[in-house]
């Protein structure tokens, strides 16, 4: 059993976006793997993946499975390739403010990336942990759990034993 308080809700593994399916809980637990963009929209779109920072890491990993496959030449055609898988995962959720973060995150750090393009795919294609895109979303994936850590402690200050918490999105 995986230890609840160190759990990523999305993580980067073996080349795949892995997430928590959260329609399965509480009563099972188990993860589904994504290899594509259209996998991780639709995990977005089904709410497979739930929370504001979860669903925005894992749009952003999302694009870095973009790069990782691309067969791009030039800089600017991986630019397009990563500006359409954009706007599909941007319309899983049109008003997300941290999906559009993450995706914007992502695009902003491979525009401003001076690497030529082999290097760039090299790096891509190099262990998750050492690639500029995917290092990218694994930042918002810490940033993610600090934000839960901080949001947790503090809210529990404000709870007595035995209440309960309900949490209502529009």
């Amino acid at each position: 059993m995986p230890n609840f308080f160190e759990e990523r809700t999305v993580k980067w593994e073996n080349g795949k976006v892995v997430m928590i399916d959260q329609l399965k809980l509480p009563s099972k637990f188990t993860y589904v793997e994504c290899s594509n963009h259209h996998q991780v929209a639709d995990a977005i779109k089904r709410m497979v993946i739930r929370g504001a920072p979860a669903i925005g890491v894992a749009a952003a990993m999302a694009l870095a499975l973009v790069a990782k496959k691309s067969k791009a030449r030039t800089k600017e055609e991986l630019m397009k390739e990563l500006e359409a898988a954009a706007d599909i995962l941007r319309a899983t959720r049109p008003t997300a403010v941290n999906l559009f973060w993450g995706v914007n995150q992502v695009l902003k750090k491979t525009r401003e990336s001076t690497s030529s393009i082999a290097s760039l795919k090299d790096e891509i294609v190099a262990e998750a942990k050492k690639d500029e895109i995917v290092a990218e979303a694994n930042r918002l994936a810490d940033e993610d759990v600090e934000f839960n850590h901080k949001m947790g402690f503090f809210g529990a200050s404000l709870l007595d034993d035995g209440e309960t918490v309900l949490t209502h999105c529009k």
